[in-house]
């Protein structure tokens, strides 16, 4: 009963599935066409009952939502009490709430397992995904970090819960219920056990009255963005800073934006960054809890002293825990003051860089049309400005070549050597390619060869 209404709900008259982990079998070709077909099993033979590899999922159609956890708990007998004890929490917590598993294959030898759930099916165009295709994806991936699922499983071929053989490797299955989940609901309990927020819509978008305040919203942005660029060029090694150094407030280094207005995503992402390079120091693990814990803690630091009546913004968890990937990369890596992004409403949204796009475009017509009369006041005026800047250039050319020349005979006169072209870029203020033009064209190009060394006095 339990194995027709899976297979019911599946909706499938046939399965392309293969007895082993030799999924070359699982296909046929054509001799005569030379084309490749996938090997079909009509439900209900003695073949696909064989075979302990099926294909439950298609890109344009599934109802089935499977997850490989490879987390090994190296108990033996396939039992569900044989999983990982994390995972075999995580179930419990899951079922009690309504939302477990519908299937549960255990590995007899291992532990590690595979669970599926029945889902309300879902469906996309051909090549194409749908909202509620995306919604399964993130639905996987949620579900894959809670209970350490494999996040490289395919999703091609998974094992098959109704096979029946003698090989003593093969999963042990055990089917839980029939009922099917919604997977908003799954989503939203799987959130609310990670205590992690479900993104509301249109979530970060600000609207604006007028262009003009939008202009104006993404101008203190960028100069905010640029404000925090100097600091980070200033700052000492993440890794130097200690809890008595100055500007430390309760053992955190806060970034200030302006007066009485604090940069909490920067001070948060530093103090996180400054306490990992600690813990590696002391030859501790950097545990995403400890990290994530040093991130909320210089947030709330830095919202308490310069919060300027802004409410507070953590990101969800699932931020966070990204935010303590990138800081252990960084670690790895021994970055000791990287440049960040500044987080919260400065970023600008898709409608609003349309708009801008927008705006600009309108810019550019109403210029067009005043150029639309070369005769023009206003083309004659723009022409005057562009001549005398070109003037201006070129005298600067002359000026600079004239000073290169002179430097360069000077130097030989009272030396007896020709100036690097390092030299002269760096006295004047200019590229080595623009020096070594100059030399070319005044026909005193450096000598080849290392220049001797200067004897000390």
């Amino acid at each position: 009963m339990q194995a027709l209404t899976f297979l019911q709900h599946l909706g499938r008259d046939a399965f392309q599935a293969s007895r082993d982990r030799d999924f070359s079998r699982a296909w046929k070709k054509n001799v005569e066409t030379g084309e490749t077909k996938p090997r079909m099993f009509p439900v209900g033979t003695p073949a696909l009952e064989r075979c302990q590899y099926a294909v439950l999922t298609h890109p344009q159609y599934t109802a089935a939502l499977v997850l490989d956890i490879d987390r090994p708990s190296h108990k033996a007998g396939g039992q569900i009490t044989d999983l990982h004890t994390k995972v075999h929490t995580t179930l419990d917590r899951l079922a009690i709430a309504g939302y477990g598993p519908a299937w549960l294959g255990i590995n007899p030898l291992n532990g590690k397992a595979q669970v599926i759930w029945l889902i309300d099916p879902v469906y996309a165009g051909e090549g194409r995904s749908s909202p509620n295709t995306r919604l399964l994806a993130i639905a996987t991936t949620e579900l894959n970090q809670l209970l350490g699922g494999d996040l490289a499983f395919s999703h091609r071929f998974s094992r098959w819960p109704l096979h029946k053989s003698s090989d003593p490797t093969a999963y042990r299955w055990h089917c839980q219920h029939n009922q099917i989940v919604r997977l908003t609901d799954l989503v939203a309990e799987v959130r609310r056990m990670t205590n992690t927020q479900t993104p509301e819509r249109g979530e970060g978008e600000k609207q604006y009255p007028s262009g003009r305040d939008r202009i104006a919203a993404a101008r203190n942005a960028t100069a905010e963005a640029q404000t925090l660029r100097a600091l980070a060029e200033q700052l000492p090694e993440t890794s130097q800073i200690a809890p008595a150094a100055a500007g430390v407030i309760d053992g955190v280094r806060v970034i200030w934006v302006s007066a009485g207005r604090a940069a909490r995503d920067e001070t948060a992402f530093r103090h996180a960054l400054a306490t990992a390079h600690r813990l590696k120091k002391a030859g501790e693990a950097l545990k995403d809890a400890k990290l994530i814990d040093a991130y909320e803690r210089g947030y709330n630091v830095a919202q308490a002293v310069g919060g300027d009546d802004r409410e507070p913004d953590l990101p969800p968890m699932r931020d966070r825990l990204t935010m303590a990937r990138r800081v252990r990369g960084y670690v790895t890596a021994g970055v000791t003051n990287p440049t960040t992004r500044t987080g919260g409403n400065s970023r600008m949204s898709s409608a609003g860089r349309k708009a801008l796009a927008t705006l600009g475009r309108r810019g550019g017509q109403r210029a067009a049309e005043r150029w639309k009369d070369p005769e023009s006041e206003y083309a004659q005026q723009q022409r005057t400005n562009l001549a005398t800047a070109n003037q201006k250039r070129q005298w600067q050319g002359t000026a600079l070549r004239a000073q290169v020349q002179s430097t360069i005979l000077s130097t030989r006169v009272q030396t007896g050597r020709d100036p690097s072209t390092k030299e002269l870029a760096g006295e004047y203020g200019v590229s080595e390619r623009r020096i070594r033009q100059l030399r070319d064209e005044l026909g005193l190009a450096a000598k080849r060869g290392r220049p001797p060394k200067r004897e000390t006095p």
